[in-house]
């Protein structure tokens, strides 16, 4: 689908808490919808936020192909998605998932610091799902690199706990 329109809107989730709703519309009337509560800041870091969330949710577990659907996560093959915009740059997240790795589908983000951002809240939440004791609690939880595969940054477990202590 390639997205012709986006909206942000206030509304109200069923258990009454406010949210934000973004619509994204594509050609033919065909929409998807991102809620998100607990959202600060303006209208680009919403759509940023929306963005990532559509795009996890739509490749985690899943495979690009047979042979990746048999692999142990570390897809060869990316397949890449946009949304047509003005400015930014494109960037590629590798998340850590236990032993392996999962790389999603590139971005395209407003800024670096768009996507370092990104970064360090998709961190802070993989560390809220790591069990002391089970799980390994070093080394590196996002990656973020450019187009042609440059490492740009990297958000270590210290850096996702520190972040996680300063936003309580």
């Amino acid at each position: 689908m390639e997205i012709v329109r986006t909206q942000v809107l206030n509304a109200t989730a069923p258990n009454g808490q406010a949210i934000l709703r973004v619509l994204f519309c594509g050609q033919g009337n065909e929409c998807v919808t991102v809620d998100m509560a607990n959202v600060e800041g303006d209208e680009e870091i919403v759509l940023v936020r929306a963005k990532a969330i559509l795009v996890q949710t739509a490749t985690f577990g899943l495979a690009s192909n047979d042979y990746d659907g048999t692999s142990n996560g570390n897809f060869d093959e990316v397949s890449v998605t946009s949304v047509k915009e003005a400015a930014g740059d494109v960037y590629v997240f590798d998340y850590r998932d236990g032993e392996t790795s999962r790389r999603i589908p590139p971005s395209h983000m407003p800024s670096f610091d768009a996507a370092r951002a990104e970064a360090i809240r998709c961190a802070v939440d993989l560390l809220v799902d790591l069990e002391p004791g089970t799980d390994d609690l070093s080394g590196w939880l996002v990656r973020v690199s450019d187009e042609q595969g440059e490492l740009l940054y990297t958000v270590d477990v210290q850096e996702a706990e520190a972040a996680r202590q300063a936003s309580q």
